[in-house]
């Protein structure tokens, strides 16, 4: 079993990114106490941005316990432009949530930068201090070698090559179909660890 360790690429998030930090969640109604981590945490590397392939990448956010039931979920361009926007309703318990996009959302163009972000609502409607996480996504050429049958194999090639969301993707689709398979499990903790995600490593996936 070859380990799946991501090798980051030298793309770096935009300049004018808004950041990718988060209030504490506990603002939010999180039992601190109870969580692995207190704060909403997007999956990405530390640069705050990911490499896809597809036209339309699956997005995971760790949200921890909470009593916000909807979040907000955004996709712009780099010049502000939104693409999509939808409102999530949200686990009691703790997670990675998966967002996908769907087919009604233009296909992201190569090479350019999309900001995504998710708010947390955590009354009847969104405050200025809610809970917040962004990240990038830079969509590039797919190589023609790549079978996209998913696998563990494909998912380390990914991660070998730099592609963060199809990686990340690729393995939450093996967990949902084998949740009981050790390499799976295995391989989707090990590309946490490599971007320093350990703390929410063997955390469920909870949608």
């Amino acid at each position: 079993m070859g380990q799946v360790t991501f090798r980051p690429p030298k793309a770096q998030a935009p300049k004018k990114s808004i950041g990718g930090a988060s209030r504490d969640a506990s603002s939010c109604g999180a039992d601190v106490s109870a969580t692995i981590q207190a704060s909403v945490t997007p999956l990405l590397p530390k640069t705050n941005i990911g490499l896809t392939v597809a036209e339309r990448p699956t997005i995971f956010v760790y949200v921890p316990q909470t009593n916000a039931k909807t979040a907000l979920f955004a996709l712009q361009d780099e010049r502000g432009k939104q693409s999509y926007q939808r409102i999530l309703h949200l686990s009691k318990k703790p997670g990675v949530i998966e967002i996908k996009l769907p087919s009604s959302v233009s296909a992201l163009k190569i090479g350019q930068n999309y900001q995504w972000s998710l708010v947390m609502i955590c009354t009847e409607e969104l405050e200025p201090d809610s809970p917040w996480v962004s990240g990038w996504i830079r969509r590039v050429e797919s190589h023609r070698n790549l079978n996209h049958q998913p696998t563990v194999q494909l998912a380390s090639k990914l991660a070998n090559m730099g592609i963060w969301y199809d990686s990340l993707a690729t393995l939450a689709e093996l967990k949902r179909k084998q949740p009981n398979n050790p390499t799976i499990t295995t391989s989707w903790q090990e590309l946490l660890r490599s971007v320093d995600l350990s703390a929410i490593a063997e955390v469920p996936l909870a949608n």
